[in-house]
């Protein structure tokens, strides 16, 4: 599957983060971003899927190991204090009013007017591919990477994703942008052997 280029209603659910299926979009709705209170992300989601939004939250299943040896996988978030919401911009206002641990809605302060930021459909569903596929930890930076390479991973996992090459010392990583009003970088380590330059496909 072409994560780089395949369009929102060729997603399968079963490809993408558990309890979060990407929205197909309308023209009408996006993935507007609420702010809360970090370790409220959760609880957020809970109250929000009841009254039936679409939410999603950029976390990772993962395992851990007691002193003990014995496993426990742990629910982490990866992007602390965000909830996305795939709804209409009218809708907005009375989420914020019906909960309060919804502080606001991040606004786009680049652009004229200041509207309600949202995450592009297609970074949304790279997003939520990257954090149910990839095997190595996933980091979250607003620092630049100087990114300029585009590539394609090719076999593993993450097979199908387009994102950027960023190296790190001895490190190589694939790295996706996800616009919030700013750039966030959202990277995982991978083999160079599993990339390949887009130019070059």
């Amino acid at each position: 599957m072409d994560i780089g280029t395949v369009k929102d209603a060729e997603m399968s659910p079963a490809d993408l983060h558990k309890g979060s299926g990407f929205a197909v979009g309308n023209g009408k709705e996006h993935w507007y971003i609420a702010e809360c209170k970090p370790t409220k992300e959760r609880t957020i989601r809970t109250m929000l899927e009841k009254a039936d939004y679409q939410v999603y939250v950029a976390s990772r299943i993962e395992e851990k190991i007691y002193k003990s040896r014995n496993r426990y996988k742990k629910e982490t978030v990866v992007i602390p204090g965000k909830v996305f919401v795939h709804t209409d911009e009218r809708k907005l206002m009375p989420i914020m009013l019906e909960y309060a641990a919804v502080y606001r809605f991040m606004v786009n302060r680049t652009a004229k007017g200041n509207p309600f930021a949202y995450v592009p459909s297609h970074e949304m569903m790279q997003l939520q591919y990257i954090l149910g596929k990839a095997e190595n930890p996933v980091l979250l930076t607003t620092a630049d990477l100087k990114v300029d390479q585009r590539v394609k991973v090719m076999r593993g996992p993450l097979s199908g994703l387009e994102g950027w090459y960023y190296k790190q010392g001895h490190n190589s990583y694939v790295v996706i942008k996800v616009t919030m009003g700013t750039n966030h970088y959202v990277y995982t380590e991978i083999s160079i052997e599993d990339i390949q330059p887009c130019d070059s496909i």
